[in-house]
């Protein structure tokens, strides 16, 4: 119970409230005390209890509580039944019979918890008259399986990982045990894959097996198993592969069985867990001494039988919870209808400066499988202030320090780097290049873009390369998907690779990079807000580019709002206006067209480098 003065505007609520239900109810509502709730309710901080009686259409009369904290009324109240069927009788009703009526993240009106509690006490009524008449009992019970299987759970899941698909049949998995963390998968090499990835390469590589259990339908409270023995009868009647995989997961005789139980419930699969201790005998009452299940024969000769019938007898089982890890449920719960495209999807990133390391952390949080990133560049200090990398990674390679980063943030995916510049990546290893389903040029180097231009071209431009710079000050950003068909890179780049299309203008050089005290030291005053823009338009573009490739060469632009780009002296150019008009009123996204002006570059021949070089004759 709280140590609780009420003040004045809870006093001044639960008058109300105490008036708006002996209004609906025709009675006054019983005012509980401290001791009354704190016997009630032992387990909670309820600072008032009002209790009411209610018929019901049983013709029995039973009592609700509504019940309400001491940060009533910003926090509503809440309802439970009193006289309450033993625990896991009833769904919606939790063990101390508080009644689960709104989802987690409903919202309610705090100016009036007068009527929210009025509309909780109907709906209380309701839903116990839909209770007695029994229709949603099994129902909800299975819809929602993984909750009420969390209310009889001896163990909380919170380092208990899966990487298992969660589908059937039923079949053997894998288990691997770290410090504190068990980590289930499907293959023992996909498992320690993951396990390196995300713990390093010194984790140990000893892995058990386990089983998956498939459900068709989740099990009901009263199927859920209290024994080893309960284990084995549930995967029995779900035909031969759920009790085969038991047995082999039993047959070395390990410390301990994970069982994994999956069904499909209300918007989606779920699974839980059973964890299953080895029986091992006691020689002796008097004197305890631990025998193994093998006890009578050697242990590579005890009978199969045999080890079932010990390991799968009336020990104790330690139900848990589970928390999913594979690539479908980090990428969407399970919902996202991308995320298959994705996770087979590999992408290389060129250039992991702070437009193209942005970029690559997106694309890894949105799922791409493989991610190839490339810089020859370390992070110095100047980077940090709007690059995700910081200061533990000054010194270190860009594309390196990210990758590993990353990897151990998406184990489930594949991060390689390359310290090479352009000319050694197109040299060395252009069959990346070749196999990739996009290529982000993120390098803000001419000489770089042009020769990856060219190399495009020569490979007849089958999968899109996605170019992305910024302009000045980050007041407009550029990513140019070149397509099989309309302009390549060069059609509207000039010959030093200035761009023919620019949103702003800026007079006497305020677009001009300013210099540090150092020979050739250039840099750009923005931030990394400023910059998020940019970066989200390229990533944004890079979804389109995997999930449905264009056909055409395609141009998204980033612009700030005119007010930004008036106040640091800047203005839309003539290009950008006469194209999309003077908005005054913020930012925008455009799309354009990049169109083939017949460049020399994309009209000439596969392979022939001559035909750009100009004549001297």
């Amino acid at each position: 119970m709280l140590d609780f003065t009420p003040s004045l505007l809870w006093r001044q609520a639960a008058l109300r409230l105490e008036a708006r239900v002996r209004e609906l109810t025709g009675q006054a509502p019983e005012r509980l005390n401290s001791q009354e709730i704190s016997a009630c309710y032992p387990r909670r901080n309820w600072a008032a209890v009002w209790r009411i009686r209610v018929e019901f259409s049983d013709q029995m009369t039973r009592r609700l509580d509504i019940v309400a904290t001491a940060d009533f009324p910003r926090i509503p109240v809440r309802t439970a039944l009193v006289d309450h069927p033993v625990a896991l009788t009833w769904p919606h009703v939790e063990g101390d019979g508080i009644l689960c009526l709104l989802p987690n993240m409903s919202e309610v009106d705090p100016d009036d918890p007068t009527a929210v509690a009025e509309n909780l006490l109907f709906r209380s009524v309701r839903l116990i008259e839909e209770l007695l008449q029994g229709d949603i009992v099994e129902r909800d019970f299975k819809e929602e399986f993984l909750t009420y299987w969390a209310y009889k759970t001896q163990f909380d899941g919170s380092r208990l990982h899966s990487l298992v698909r969660p589908g059937p049949p039923s079949r053997t998995i894998y288990v691997w045990k770290g410090l504190g963390t068990t980590v289930l998968g499907e293959s023992r090499e996909e498992l320690l894959t993951w396990v390196a990835r995300r713990y390093g390469k010194l984790a140990t590589a000893t892995t058990e097996k386990g089983a998956l259990l498939w459900m068709s339908e989740p099990p009901l409270p009263a199927q859920y198993p209290e024994t080893a023995a309960d284990l084995y009868s549930l995967a029995s009647r779900l035909g031969p592969e759920a009790p085969k995989a038991l047995e082999e997961a039993a047959s070395r005789t390990p410390d301990e069985i994970i069982a994994v139980i999956g069904a499909p419930g209300r918007g989606g699969t779920g699974i839980v867990a059973v964890r299953v201790s080895n029986p091992k005998l006691v020689r002796n009452w008097l004197v305890p001494v631990e025998e193994p299940i093998s006890m009578g024969f050697r242990p590579s000769s005890t009978p199969a039988k045999l080890i079932t019938q010990r390991f799968f007898g009336r020990t104790p089982v330690v139900r848990s919870s589970v928390q999913r890890a594979d690539a479908a449920w980090i990428h969407g719960r399970g919902q996202d209808p991308r995320a298959e495209q994705l996770l087979a999807s590999t992408v290389v990133v060129i250039g992991c400066g702070s437009v193209g390391a942005p970029v690559a952390c997106t694309l890894a949080q949105a799922g791409v499988g493989r991610l190839v990133l490339v810089d020859l560049e370390e992070l110095s200090w100047p980077n940090v202030g709007r690059h995700p990398l910081g200061a533990t990674a000054v010194g270190e390679n860009k594309a390196t320090a990210l990758a590993e980063r990353l990897q151990k943030d998406y184990p489930h995916l594949q991060l390689e780097s390359r310290s090479y510049d352009m000319d050694a990546l197109l040299r060395v290893d252009g069959s990346v290049l070749a196999a990739a389903d996009l290529i982000v040029s993120a390098t803000g180097s001419w000489a770089a873009e042009h020769a990856l231009n060219s190399w495009h071209v020569d490979q007849g431009r089958k999968k899109p390369v996605l170019y992305c710079w910024t302009e000045a000050h980050a007041c407009a950003g550029h990513a140019v998907a070149v397509a099989k068909h309309g302009g390549c890179l060069q059609c509207h780049l000039d010959r030093t690779g200035t761009p023919d299309f620019k949103v702003v203008d800026w007079p006497d050089g305020l677009d001009q990079s300013r210099e540090e005290p150092a020979c050739g030291a250039h840099y750009q005053p923005y931030g990394p807000v400023e910059l998020s823009f940019v970066t989200a338009t390229a990533s944004d573009m890079a979804l389109d580019c995997l999930l449905d490739a264009p056909e055409v060469s395609l141009h998204r632009v980033f612009a700030a709002s005119h007010s930004r780009i008036q106040m640091l002296g800047g203005r839309y150019s003539t290009r950008w206006t006469s194209e999309f008009g003077l908005e005054e009123r913020g930012a925008r996204v455009v799309n354009r067209q990049w169109e083939d002006h017949g460049c020399g570059k994309c009209r000439r021949p596969p392979g022939d480098d001559m035909a750009s070089v100009p004549s001297v004759l």
